[in-house]
């Protein structure tokens, strides 16, 4: 079976890596913002991946993909042929799926085109109506029982059908969203980056809403999170008992952090970038004093990776810098390592 899997972009050797450590995956590689691969049996494992926003099974790859409005009736067209049967069958050995069900489709594109996503969604609709008796359109991607994906790139489309019931950036234990967030993939990918393990405390001096250290916590590490804000507090909260796991969440400035020295062993945070969450006096400041504080509190050879818009601010060069494409902007990944 092929499948292929959305990531950020910037993460795609992040995100090989994790699928390459899964039982009968092979054939793997990297495109832009996703990652192609064979899987010998079983689609289950997949579903446990961190780091990607989804996975799909593949259908097909358009070839010769235009710009041009004239481009949408090619797409019902093409529609029509999608070989479903047996993909849905693989499905159906993982969860229950209606005889007759509901499908949603999910688009997106590289560069500037004469259409729009949602003129494509509408075009492969028309055409897996045309030719899957009984089966029915959702506009809403939450209530339907399939997704099928068509994620082009130049005069390509890989086409595929969603593996899991819900896209896996989803996750269950974000109940409580709050400016400046960050997205569960991203904050599991750079845990990765840090190389987390299980006998390990992990540290997020900004937690906001949580997500790192619930992701860290979820991998089977200890860990700790604060911020300034008790509403960004009370939403962490809220996600950790969602999520089900342990973590020890204070209030405080990260400048001045109330732990003794040499406590974690990692540092993983999304500092502030005073652009969707307000930050108050300098910048510049908070980053120097904050890194300093990290510094202090991390033991001997452990790893901060940290994310940000402005590494220039932090007052060392890291070991290692990814670029990734997030909210509209595109930050950095971080990695400092400690003598």
């Amino acid at each position: 079976m092929n499948i292929f899997a959305i990531t950020t972009r910037g993460l795609e050797e992040i995100s090989n890596a994790e699928m390459q450590a899964l039982p009968g995956i092979h054939d793997l590689s990297n495109g832009y913002r996703h990652i192609r691969a064979t899987v010998q049996k079983g689609l289950s494992a997949l579903l446990d991946l961190r780091t990607v926003d989804d996975v799909f099974l593949e259908l097909t790859e358009w070839e010769q993909v235009g710009h041009e409005r004239s481009t949408l009736a090619e797409f019902s067209e093409r529609s029509t042929e999608l070989a479903l049967g047996e993909p849905l069958a693989q499905l159906r050995g993982l969860r229950e799926i209606p005889g007759h069900p509901t499908f949603s489709v999910t688009a997106n594109f590289v560069g500037k085109r004469n259409y729009s996503n949602d003129e494509i969604k509408l075009a492969v609709s028309e055409g897996v109506l045309q030719s899957q008796a009984g089966w029915q359109y959702a506009e809403d991607d939450r209530v339907a029982d399939l997704n099928l994906r068509v994620f082009i790139e130049h005069s390509k489309a890989l086409v595929g059908l969603r593996i899991g019931e819900t896209p896996l950036h989803r996750r269950d234990y974000k109940q409580a969203q709050l400016p400046g967030s960050l997205k569960p993939t991203v904050a599991a990918a750079m845990l990765r980056i840090a190389r987390l393990q299980e006998d390990q405390v992990c540290l997020d001096p900004f937690c906001g809403s949580g997500t790192i250290v619930i992701e860290a916590a979820l991998a089977g590490a200890g860990s700790m999170g604060g911020d300034i804000e008790q509403a960004m507090l009370k939403a962490a909260e809220t996600n950790r008992q969602a999520a089900g796991v342990k973590v020890a969440f204070s209030q405080w400035d990260a400048m001045q952090l109330p732990l003794p020295g040499a406590i974690v062993d990692l540092v993983v945070s999304n500092l502030p970038w005073g652009r969707q969450v307000e930050v108050d006096g300098s910048l510049w400041k908070l980053y120097e004093e904050s890194y300093l504080e990290m510094l202090r509190v991390i033991k001997p050879g452990g790893k901060l990776v940290l994310l940000t818009s402005f590494p220039d601010l932090l007052p060392e060069e890291p070991e290692d810098q990814i670029e990734i494409s997030l909210f509209g902007q595109t930050p950095s990944v971080l990695r400092f390592e400690t003598a």
